[in-house]
């Protein structure tokens, strides 16, 4: 558990946060599949309950982040770097995300590069190419980026 100086907690989620997961990211019409409370922090503000979740989505060959979600009036404060930063600091590496395209450089704040669709491992490849062409339907253009640990000399 991390406490930041805006008293903001960031917290492994608990069985009882799993329905206001599902909502945060139903509300943000994010990809609802594999949204297990066991994958996920929550930022938590006293008064406030859950502010934002985040995830770690894991598969067989890649780990992915996902669900970033910070709800409207606490956005721009802070909370998704800090879960952010909490996720990536039990990782190893790789970590791949998928995102839209003006996100690219808010995540390479943390280090994440943008990589072709194609070199992301199964099944994020798959994901990413039907993603991407479904995205582009609607408006969206979407890129995949990778995380690599580095260690500080």
């Amino acid at each position: 558990m991390t406490e930041s100086m805006n008293g903001i907690t960031i917290r492994p989620a608990v069985e009882p946060d799993q329905a206001t997961i599902r909502e945060m990211v139903r509300t943000e019409r994010l990809d609802p599949t594999a949204l297990h409370w066991s994958h996920f922090v929550v930022a938590e503000l006293p008064d406030e309950g859950i502010v934002g979740i985040g995830q770690i989505r894991p598969s067989p060959k890649c780990r992915e982040l996902g669900s970033m979600v910070v709800r409207r009036g606490h956005q721009r404060k802070g909370i998704g770097g800090t879960i952010i930063r909490e996720i990536l600091s039990h990782e190893a590496g790789p970590v791949f995300l998928e995102t839209e395209i003006g996100n690219v450089t808010y995540y390479a704040r943390f280090g994440f590069v943008e990589i072709p669709w194609y070199q992301t491992p199964m099944p994020l490849k798959a994901k990413s190419g039907i993603g991407g062409l479904l995205a582009r339907l609607f408006g969206y253009r979407l890129t995949t980026m990778r995380w690599d640990r580095v260690e500080s000399a």
